[in-house]
């Protein structure tokens, strides 16, 4: 895969929904870690009110989603890191925010960081950073499938159904707060804040 030509040459919250099934993996200094991507959220930078790059804003911190698609974007949120993937061409900043995995490899490494188990280790943005064992941003500005980060070429398992639903944690943004810009692998349990309810456990909502 051209992870440049798959991150550029697609509208944003296409490829936002397109990234669930593919598997993301990091190979850090602990080994390798993998999950597979069940929850994204587009952010449609300068008119996105609730994006890093609202009204052109450009800093230090927020320059990789300035550059080329399919480079990695490492902030902090509340003393949390969260990660983005820049999409679209340099110069336009949109990003991806990768809220959940479901895990592949380094499941007890994965447990260890976190000190949790269960679904609880990846069902959310900061949750799974932290579960691969990612303390700090050093790999900001770093590119997908050129150093330690890799998006698989293809989706190693299909969605039966996404779901669209507004983002978590924009509140008083509208229009941009209720906008359906979150997708999710409908009743997978690595999804954040999904209710024990709406949990598929027999195939994870894959086909």
């Amino acid at each position: 895969m051209n992870v440049q030509d798959y991150f550029e040459n697609n509208e944003t919250m296409d490829i936002a929904k397109d990234m669930l099934g593919h598997t993301f993996t990091y190979n850090s200094d602990q080994g390798k870690f993998s999950g597979i991507i069940v929850e994204t959220e587009a952010y449609l930078g300068p008119i996105d009110m609730a994006a890093h790059s609202y009204d052109g804003r450009h800093t230090p911190s927020n320059d990789p989603l300035y550059q080329a698609g399919g480079t990695i974007y490492i902030y902090s949120i509340h003393s949390w890191l969260d990660m983005d993937i820049s999409v679209q061409k340099a110069g336009t900043p949109n990003g991806i925010l990768i809220r959940g995995l479901q895990p592949l490899d380094g499941i007890e490494m994965m447990e260890q960081n976190r000190h949790q188990t269960g679904f609880n280790i990846s069902n959310g943005p900061a949750k799974w950073i932290r579960s691969f064992g990612i303390l700090d941003k050093e790999l900001s500005g770093t590119m997908l499938n050129s150093d330690n980060f890799i998006f698989s070429d293809k989706k190693v398992q299909t969605p039966k159904n996404i779901l669209a639903t507004p983002r978590i944690g924009v509140p008083n943004k509208e229009p941009w707060t209720s906008k359906k810009m979150r997708f999710i692998v409908e009743g997978n349990p690595y999804v954040s804040k999904m209710y024990k309810r709406d949990m598929n456990l027999d195939t994870y909502g894959w086909l």
